[in-house]
């Protein structure tokens, strides 16, 4: 992939689409840029000044903390994430116990003995980020949350809502939460702990993923959530799958294997990321919508994670379009909170950054996430979309009407185009590209 920065002098004006969509966003969420952070703190250091800066590029609006699954078994004032296996193996699920003794065994050899709260907050207050936690509700104290909240407000950290647990309609959860009901009881318990000491601050619950063939223990889940008045939002986390296969909350498990040749296998991926952007996109929360009269939170959103498709242009045209169109599109506005997976770990499919030894890697998405970063320095407050063929093109305009930024993403051509107004009738062009959907960044996040 290549970065191109072009200078262009023109003799007109930066000048307002006539074809623009009807529906217009009049006010920029800013809450909607945001960045989970599972795992980061293991694997890249928040004291190495070559990813803070790298961070501080992207500006993240927001940052959620612990992040995801880890959430479920965090502990505050223990060592690093303060995993407890034996706390953890009693959930019979291997998968789980596998992952974080691989934690524990790198957080060691790495000499981490500090809680990674403390590399969070350093992070968040180096990009001036609000946070989003969440609360583990199944094996923390009952005051770890308020700990928690008690320490950010200390540190003038603003909280944006805490999380009821992170994905606990899985599957993984049935020997404790074999039910909705099981749900609702921890989650309303640790809402009333939050709520009597800070009535002020917004607790969202989980969601079930709505399938075509939902399990047992699911098909009541979200009917009964919505019966209940304990909380101020609903969690939902978005994963496009876009490859034939298995997967589990947000992971490809199995992957079909593929005949075609490799272009004409990320065409049907391509086709499927336009369709969802065209029609399955709005089709999902809409549907979420009819159930709950809540606001949503996203926190956690990509690509069904997978190396085929990881660290390519064709996942860092994705993430740059689903942005674009939770900033703009009008019938998505009940979604609040978003918070992309991941900033930064051990993985080449979801993570802007990949920890490696003595350092990291870039990957795909961080270009085009500092070229969307500019909408928050621009004072952007609409943004009006317009399709031709395969070309999206979002306008951006400030406060006073000025025609500020201009993003396209070209389909057909493979590449993401920045264009900024510079005010003396020139525009200065910056381009992502490359020659196939498929192609793959170095670790400087170039080809």
């Amino acid at each position: 992939m290549k970065v191109i920065q072009l200078y262009i002098i023109i003799f007109y004006l930066f000048s307002l689409s006539c074809n623009s969509q009807e529906n217009i966003v009049e006010q920029i969420n800013p809450n909607l840029f945001g960045f989970n952070t599972s795992n980061t703190f293991t694997y890249c250091d928040v004291n190495d000044t070559s990813f803070t800066n790298k961070v501080q590029k992207i500006k993240p609006n927001v940052l959620r903390f612990p992040g995801g699954t880890i959430s479920n078994f965090y502990h505050y004032d223990e060592k690093a994430y303060g995993l407890d296996i034996s706390e953890i193996s009693d959930w019979n699920v291997p998968k789980f116990t596998k992952r974080y003794n691989g934690l524990i065994k790198e957080q060691k050899k790495r000499n981490h003995n500090h809680n990674y709260i403390e590399d969070f907050i350093l992070l968040a207050k180096k990009n001036n980020s609000k946070v989003v936690l969440v609360a583990n509700i199944i094996s923390s104290e009952d005051d770890d949350i308020i700990n928690m909240i008690k320490r950010f407000k200390s540190e003038n950290i603003e909280i944006l809502g805490v999380e009821l647990g992170s994905e606990l309609s899985n599957r993984a959860y049935k020997k404790y939460i074999n039910s909705v009901d099981d749900y609702i009881h921890l989650a309303q318990k640790y809402s009333n702990i939050i709520k009597k000491e800070y009535p002020e601050i917004k607790v969202g619950v989980v969601a079930a993923p709505i399938k075509y063939n939902m399990p047992s223990r699911l098909l009541n889940w979200n009917q009964k959530l919505s019966e209940e008045t304990f909380y101020d939002a609903i969690i939902h986390h978005s994963y496009l799958k876009v490859i034939d296969g298995d997967d589990d909350y947000g992971l490809m498990t199995r992957e079909d294997e593929v005949s075609s040749t490799k272009k004409a296998q990320f065409d049907l991926y391509k086709k499927r990321i336009k369709t969802y952007f065209n029609t399955g996109f709005v089709k999902e929360i809409i549907k979420y919508n009819e159930i709950f009269e809540k606001e949503i939170w996203i926190t956690e959103w990509n690509l069904q994670m997978s190396k085929t498709t990881g660290n390519t242009l064709l996942q860092s045209l994705f993430v740059s379009q689903y942005l674009l169109e939770l900033l703009s599109n009008p019938d998505l506005q009940n979604i609040s909170i978003a918070t992309y997976h991941n900033l930064a770990g051990r993985d080449i499919s979801g993570s802007v950054f990949k920890g490696i030894k003595g350092g990291f890697e870039i990957h795909s998405t961080y270009y085009p996430l500092t070229f969307l970063s500019k909408i928050f320095e621009n004072d952007i407050v609409r943004i009006e979309k317009e399709v031709k063929d395969e070309v999206f093109i979002y306008d951006c305009f400030d406060s006073t009407n000025n025609l500020k930024i201009s993003f396209d993403i070209n389909w057909e051509k493979n590449e993401f185009i920045l264009s900024e107004n510079m005010g003396t009738d020139s525009v200065y062009v910056t381009k992502y590209l490359s020659e196939d959907l498929f192609d793959m960044s170095d670790e400087e996040g170039k080809l």
